[in-house]
Parts: structure tokens; sequence; C-alpha cells
């Protein structure tokens, strides 16, 4: 029986060999033709790894474009998803420097180009630094209103991240909108790090992100129009005649708390220097707080004139 088996298989073997090579090879042709190899492109984020500590990574290129070639149906089986691409910052200093991505793909691709070949990295040393709030307000309140106090929950907030970017901050500061409140009102606002060119400064971040800030508005608005007393003074010997101010009475307006106990604007102290005869100047207007004025400056002109002598009487 095992004999007969054997004498199949040995009658006309090199026929049958033959064929089984036309076979395998019309097999990989077909496969071939069915599933070409093709080129594709996958978008893939970069990822920053092994960054030295205490020093913080800041490459601006996010993501990397992977040029690839695959039979077709790796791309119908495969998805951005399972490439990765990696920036290995492992044994760097600070500095600039440019690296070479590392790529991870599934079996079957074969990585034909990065876009870009190699990115920039620049590894700078954490800072931080105190700065003060400034809070903006933006609108009006009601017509009939007036804005009080505005009081923040801190005066200071720290600003943290790569040292050259924390020294270009030039302030940090919040915004509130006043538009058309009518009472007393608390809302957290977030921080803002600009520099001296008011760009928002990148890769920072404030500690605290959010304050508390608290607007006092009052109730009952009120003008009134009062005089300007100007806080001009002579040196010694000498003393001031005709004393001008221009204009001499300017309008105030605020909550009635406010408006009702002033009388008076005052000017800001000045001295006239010793030897001048004719004096003409602005000066500025004192003006309290939650007090409104069009202009806080005003023009003063006065003579300057000898002291007399008082003599005692001999006789």
């Amino acid at each position: 029986m095992i004999t007969q088996i054997l004498n199949v298989f040995r009658r006309n073997l090199l026929q049958k060999l033959i064929a089984l090579i036309a076979a395998f090879c019309m097999w990989v042709f077909v496969m071939a033709d069915q599933d070409p190899s093709m080129d594709g492109s996958y978008t893939v984020p970069l990822t920053i790894s092994n960054a030295p500590y205490e020093l913080i990574p800041i490459c601006q290129e996010k993501t990397i474009i992977l040029d690839t070639r695959a039979p077709r149906s790796n791309f119908v089986k495969y998805d951005a998803n399972a490439f990765r691409v990696y920036a290995n910052l492992e044994g760097l200093s600070e500095g600039d420097h440019q690296i070479t991505p590392q790529v991870v793909m599934p079996q079957g691709f074969e990585l034909v180009e990065t876009k870009p070949a190699v990115v920039a990295v620049k590894l700078d040393p954490l800072s931080e630094r105190q700065m003060p709030i400034e809070i903006l307000t933006t609108g009006a309140v009601a017509a009939d209103s007036v804005v009080k106090e505005v009081r923040k929950s801190m005066e200071t907030v720290t600003v943290v991240g790569p040292k050259s970017f924390v020294d270009t901050a030039s302030r940090v500061y919040g915004t509130v909108n006043l538009s058309g409140n009518t009472s007393s009102f608390e809302l957290q606002i977030p921080m803002r790090t600009v520099d001296d060119k008011e760009n928002v400064v990148p890769f920072v971040r404030v500690v605290p992100s959010v304050i508390t800030v608290s607007v006092d508005i009052e109730s009952g608005f009120k003008k009134r129009i009062v005089p300007v007393v100007p806080e001009l003074t002579a040196p010694d010997g000498w003393e001031l005649i005709k004393v001008n101010v221009e204009p001499a009475q300017v309008e105030i307006s605020g909550a009635d708390s406010l408006i009702n106990s002033i009388f008076t604007l005052k000017t800001e102290p000045f001295t006239v220097q010793t030897g001048q005869r004719l004096f003409k100047g602005t000066l500025k207007l004192v003006v309290p707080e939650g007090v409104t004025v069009k202009s806080d400056e005003v023009t003063v002109s006065a003579e300057v004139v000898r002291r007399p002598i008082v003599r005692g009487n001999n006789g």
C-alpha cells in the first residue's frame, strides 16, 4: 500500500515540481496585484522624552508628517494612532539643539521620509517671578450708578516657566466687564501675561491662574461744580499776588456720599523758584478716589514780589 502511494508521487515528479513552482509564482503575482505596495502619509504628534531635570523643553513643532510605504491593506488597517514619534533629549544640556525624530511604526511599513527631518528644541532653566496684578475695566455701569471701589483678592501672582520667556513678561492683568451693572458683584477672572509689546507670553503659567475681584457699585450718581484752590507757595522773603486759576471751577461727579463731602478741589503743592517774578504753569488736581473730572489739570498764574520789611518804631 505504501509502495503504491510512493509510486504515485514519483511518477512524473519533474512535471509536478514545475506545476508547484508555477502555482506559487501565480499566487505571488495575484497577491501583489490584489494588495499592491503604495505610498501614504500620516500626521503624528511629536512627543518630547527624557527631558533633563529642571530644564524646560521648548519646541515649536507639535506634529511630524511621516511619508511611508506599505501594502495597501496596511493603510486600511492602521491609522495615525498606531505610530509614535519621539524627540529624545537624554543627556542634553541647556541651550539650542537639533533633534532627529525617532519613529515607531507597525510591522510592514517602510519609512520614506519625516517632515521636518530634524526639529529645533531649546532647553531652558525653570524660572519663577513675582509680579503685581493689574485690573482693567471695560464698559460702564448704569447711568445712575458709580464704581466706588475695585478690590483684588491678592496683590501679586507668580509667573512660572522657561527663564527666557519669564524674563520677557512685562505685566500681568485681568479684565472686569462693568457693562450695565447696577449693584456690587464679585467674580473670578483669569490672569494674562504679556510682554512690553502687549503680546501674550507663551510657555508660561500664572499661579494662581485666576483671582477673585470684588466691585463695589453705589447707586445715586451726582454732579457738582466746585472751585479750584491752588496750593502755590513762594520762597522765604517773597509772596504771591494776583493768583489766577483757569478754569476757576470744575465739575466733579461720583456717588452721593462722596460728592456731598467735597466743597473744593486743591492742586498738588508747588513752590515757585527764587527769582521768578512771573509764574505760569500747569498743576494737577488732587482728585479723591471714586470722583471723576473731565480734566485733572489746571493752569495757575501769579506775580512774585518781595515781602515788605516791617521795621520797628524806635520813637
